[in-house]
């Protein structure tokens, strides 16, 4: 696995100062072959011994071994960065295997999303979600159609819930909402502004947060109660969201597996009676 993707996955076990090492280290991986426990020490504003005890959560003896095994890892890079990353679109290089080239894009940001997902987190994101009064998703832009995806995969197992991309209308909703409630916020980046917003209407409200971002420290995942981690190689300039739009229904899908599961019997059920009522309307 990806050391770099360890990390990320070991960031919610951190404490704070802990949490601030990492996001130091990731910020400056290039440059982590020239730095001593003492210098990221400094530039992180906390002290030897932090970094140290750091490294350790993340499974090393000490900083040397975390330091061997990175510089290692970034050496033989499995999956592509987004410095590697090339839009089939903008670099104007059309070929007769661009459409291939397109797949093999998302294929690699299925493989990276996968070596962040949380078994234990989805299904904690489910339970929240099944035992909920009140469901709300919330989105813009791309990540909103995926919202409206996972709202239609949960009204065929009858758990009602409500999509949305205007935050006027989300607002309305959000004041009816309390701790009897779930927020889906789904963003790539994990700070789109009216997303935040969102996130800070809900807090406000003592209403639980679940979200989907792209992997990193994110100001939707500091105000999430759950955060589920998704992988995208575009950058901010695209042509399109490919990557993360993909990884973002893969989630959603295991996200939904997890929630027909929590009674599987009644789902089954919900979705047999689904199912007639469509075949009924589509023989005539």
């Amino acid at each position: 696995m990806s050391i770099m993707i360890n990390m990320i996955k070991a960031r919610d076990n951190l404490s704070v100062s802990e949490k601030t090492v990492l996001d130091y280290l990731v910020k400056n991986r290039t440059a982590l072959k020239d730095l001593s426990v003492e210098s990221i020490a400094k530039n992180a504003f906390t002290s030897p011994a932090t970094v140290v005890r750091m490294c350790k959560k993340l499974g090393y003896e000490g900083f040397k071994e975390f330091k061997i095994d990175f510089i290692l890892a970034n050496t033989e890079i499995v999956i592509p960065s987004n410095a590697e990353y090339k839009d089939v679109i903008l670099v104007k290089d059309k070929s007769e295997n661009i459409g291939r080239s397109a797949i093999e894009n998302d294929i690699r940001a299925l493989e990276d999303t996968l070596r962040l997902y949380s078994e234990k987190k989805v299904q904690k994101a489910a339970e929240m979600i099944m035992n909920s009064r009140k469901i709300f998703l919330f989105a813009k832009g791309s990540s909103y159609l995926v919202c409206k995806d996972f709202e239609m995969k949960l009204r065929r197992i009858d758990k009602m819930c409500t999509a949305q991309q205007d935050l006027h209308e989300h607002s309305i909703d959000a004041a009816f909402l309390d701790e009897r409630d779930i927020v889906i916020l789904i963003s790539n980046s994990g700070d789109t502004p009216e997303v935040i917003e969102a996130a800070l209407q809900a807090r406000e409200n003592n209403v639980k947060i679940i979200s989907i971002v792209s992997a990193g420290k994110t100001t939707l995942g500091d105000l999430s109660t759950v955060v589920l981690y998704t992988s995208a190689l575009e950058g901010d300039f695209r042509s399109a969201a490919m990557t993360s739009r993909t990884s973002q229904m893969a989630v959603i899908d295991a996200l939904y597996s997890h929630c027909a599961y929590y009674n599987i019997e009644r789902s089954i059920s919900k979705l047999e009676k689904t199912y007639k009522i469509f075949k009924k309307f589509k023989t005539k």
